[in-house]
């Protein structure tokens, strides 16, 4: 277990990320003298303090990796880092997803403000002003991005991650940045993890944005809310869709929910199964009557520990290597060179070891990539496992940890 310290105290990280509140105090003081926290998960080795980024979010603090000290962790740290990826924060000026000092500076596919109620808030990328057009991302691209740079894509090994501590990550991955032009967090909302204990003030944050989000006769301000997906049921006008993290209810369109489930197979057919988690990012807006209706919609399959898959298969190998207390990673498709990434990478073997679950035996334009990847890992004699179901996944051999 990795612990912290600041002003005077040391704790466990894990309970100051599933409980932020019960240290606002301390670590809004560390914020302003020294200036940082400190990691101790390598204090026997470090000859200068592992200091930790102290980021406010709303009225509540995390900890983020400090710039270029992500080596110097212990590699089950969560905020380790290899010295290869140091390099992923440099943006180009046409990104939609950029790196600045106070945190991500994006420019997203939707409208988030219209002068008049759209039926749909997707948007083309904008060509106002002058010089080379910055290009805009999809939701899901924004989800799946933002998973990465808050390294949730990776596994060090521990024994589960509560949405608690994907919370730290997500908002830490934020900072004080922008999305659309405007203050990120005045148009994205985290949800916190629900706590009994926190239930007022967990309530009174969420109110506190919600409040930001109205319809006039003229205009119609949206926001974003980033969540676990909790249940789709039918309603007598469409559909009433609930988080994970709070008791209020969102409602949609049997169009929505329709697209929904054709653009995201896999996370939609796993609903409500015990085994899988599914990150939500929605767009939302009040409806003239007052009602919280969600306009825009993107799906992420994860596995119990919120570790992103493609497919239930994918979700089942994640849990055993979870279970396992594995340390691996789950390469994102982000760009179109990236169809040949293994399902899964082994990072605690000698070398690298790649993981591929081929679980979609009917359909030709799979079968030729799963054709080409294996030639290409016989090729360069690179370690790769396989389980093609319906085999049994107890009986896919894992190399040995290192």
């Amino acid at each position: 277990m990795v612990h912290v310290s600041f002003d005077n105290l040391t704790v466990s990280l894990e309970d100051v990320q599933n409980s932020p509140a019960r240290y606002a105090r301390q670590l809004e003081r560390a914020k302003k003298s020294p200036g940082y926290a400190v990691c101790r998960c390598n204090a026997a080795g470090a000859d200068q303090p592992l200091r930790l980024v102290v980021r406010s979010y709303g009225a509540l603090f995390h900890l983020a990796r400090w710039p270029d000290e992500g080596p110097h962790h212990n590699s089950m740290c969560p905020f380790y880092a290899a010295a290869a990826a140091i390099g992923k924060s440099k943006s180009d000026a046409a990104d939609a997803i950029q790196h600045t000092p106070a945190g991500l500076n994006v420019k997203l596919d939707a409208s988030l403000f219209v002068k008049t109620v759209e039926t749909s808030p997707r948007l083309s990328a904008n060509t106002s002003g002058t010089g080379r057009t910055r290009r805009a991302a999809p939701l899901l691209g924004f989800l799946q991005r933002l998973w990465i740079e808050a390294d949730l894509h990776t596994w060090t090994g521990a024994s589960a991650r509560s949405w608690g501590q994907c919370n730290a990550h997500l908002v830490a991955a934020l900072g004080d940045g922008k999305l659309n032009g405007k203050s990120m967090q005045s148009v994205l909302h985290v949800m916190r993890r629900y706590d009994e204990n926190e239930a007022r003030s967990i309530v009174a944050e969420f109110d506190d944005f919600l409040g930001r989000i109205e319809t006039t006769p003229t205009a119609s301000q949206r926001g974003l809310v980033l969540g676990e997906l909790g249940t789709v049921d039918a309603s007598k006008y469409g559909f009433v869709v609930k988080l994970r993290q709070t008791k209020r209810t969102f409602f949609a369109s049997k169009q929505l929910i329709a697209m929904a489930a054709a653009s995201f197979r896999s996370a939609w057919a796993m609903v409500g199964d015990a085994s899988a988690r599914i990150a939500v990012l929605a767009v939302i807006e009040r409806t003239k009557e007052g009602n919280l209706r969600i306009l825009d919609i993107a799906l992420q399959l994860c596995n119990s520990s919120f570790l992103p898959c493609d497919s239930s298969y994918e979700v089942a190998m994640a849990n055993r290597l979870v279970a396992e207390r594995r340390r691996f990673t789950k390469p994102l498709r982000l760009e179109n060179g990236d169809a040949l990434l293994p399902d899964f990478e082994l990072t605690d073997t000698e070398a690298l070891t790649a993981i591929e679950v081929y679980g979609m035996q009917g359909n030709p334009q799979y079968l030729e990539r799963k054709k080409e990847k294996q030639v290409r890992y016989a090729r360069t004699a690179a370690p790769c496992v396989e389980w093609i179901p319906p085999a049994e996944l107890a009986s896919v051999r894992l190399p040995a940890a290192a």
